[in-house]
C-alpha cells in the first residue's frame, strides 16, 4: 500500500473517530452510572454528569428522587392509586449520600418531612469542565420488594438539575442549568419537550406469587410538583443559595 494511500485511511479513520467522540459529548445527558440494581444488594453508584451548559462548565447539581409519599404510581402504564409499600417495603431512606471531593467542595442531602432522604447536592469549589464527566457518588441499600405484590420491577424517575450559573428562577436557560428532569410537572424546573429524567430501576430475584403469571409487572414512580418544588432548592446552613 502506499504511504500517501496509508495516510488518508488514517485520515478518515482519525476524523471518523473525532465525529463519534463530538456526538457522544453533545447528546451525554445525566444519568446513574449503574441504572438498573436487584433487590436485597446494597449498591455504590454515582450521578454522572454528561456535560456542561455549552461551553460553560458545570459548578453545582442538584438531585431528587421520588418520595413515595405524593408521587405518581403507574402499573404496567396504568395509574395505580395505592401507595409505594404496595410494591416496595423500604424506599424511605434507601438512597444517601456518599462524602467525596472528587468533583464539588460542599455537599449535602436534603430530607422530607419524616427525615428520609430524598435528594441530595453538591456544588462549590472547582467546576467540572464544560466537556468532561463528572461522578457524584451515592450509596442505595438494600431495597426490599413486596413479596406478596406482582412487582417485577419499580423504576423510580429522578430528577436532576446542573448548575453552570447561579441566577434565580428567572434566569433559568439552557446557559445557566440542564434539566435532566420530568416534563409537564408545572414547575420552574420541568424539562421542555419531552422527560429527561434519569432512572434507578429495582429489579425483582425473589420469586413471584403463582397468580401474577409468569413476568409479573413493571411499576414506574415519579415525584409529584410539590415535591420537586421543596427538594430542587439548594440550602447550606437553613439559607437557600440556588435559585437565589
Amino acid at each position: 500500500m502506499h504511504t500517501n494511500h496509508k495516510l488518508k485511511l488514517i485520515t478518515v479513520s482519525i476524523i471518523a473517530a473525532a465525529s463519534t467522540m463530538i456526538g457522544h459529548n453533545v447528546f451525554a445527558h445525566t444519568t446513574i452510572e449503574t441504572p438498573s440494581i436487584t433487590e436485597g444488594v446494597r449498591v455504590s453508584n454515582n450521578v454522572v454528569i454528561g456535560h456542561g451548559c455549552g461551553e460553560r462548565n458545570v459548578i453545582g447539581t442538584s438531585v431528587v428522587f421520588p418520595d413515595g409519599q405524593d408521587s405518581t404510581i403507574t402499573v404496567d402504564g396504568q395509574p395505580h392509586t395505592g401507595v409505594l409499600t404496595d410494591f416496595i417495603q423500604n424506599w424511605g431512606n434507601l438512597n444517601q449520600k456518599v462524602y467525596s471531593k472528587a468533583v464539588f467542595t460542599f455537599q449535602g442531602e436534603t430530607v422530607d418531612g419524616n427525615g428520609n432522604v430524598s435528594g441530595f447536592w453538591a456544588g462549590g469549589g472547582d467546576s467540572l469542565p464544560h466537556d468532561m464527566s463528572g461522578f457524584i457518588p451515592f450509596r442505595t441499600s438494600a431495597a426490599i420488594i413486596e413479596p406478596e405484590s406482582c412487582a417485577a420491577s419499580v423504576k423510580f424517575h429522578v430528577s436532576v438539575v446542573d448548575i453552570c450559573e447561579i441566577t434565580p428562577v428567572s434566569g433559568f436557560s439552557d446557559e445557566t442549568i440542564n434539566r435532566w428532569t420530568l416534563a409537564g410537572l408545572g414547575t420552574p424546573y420541568d424539562r421542555v419537550g419531552e422527560d429527561g429524567a434519569a432512572s434507578l430501576t429495582i429489579t425483582r430475584t425473589s420469586a413471584l406469587p403463582a397468580s401474577c403469571g409468569a413476568t409479573g409487572v413493571a411499576v414506574e414512580v415519579k415525584p409529584s410538583a410539590a415535591q420537586i418544588n421543596r427538594d430542587m432548592p439548594i440550602k447550606l446552613d437553613g439559607n437557600q443559595v440556588w435559585p437565589q
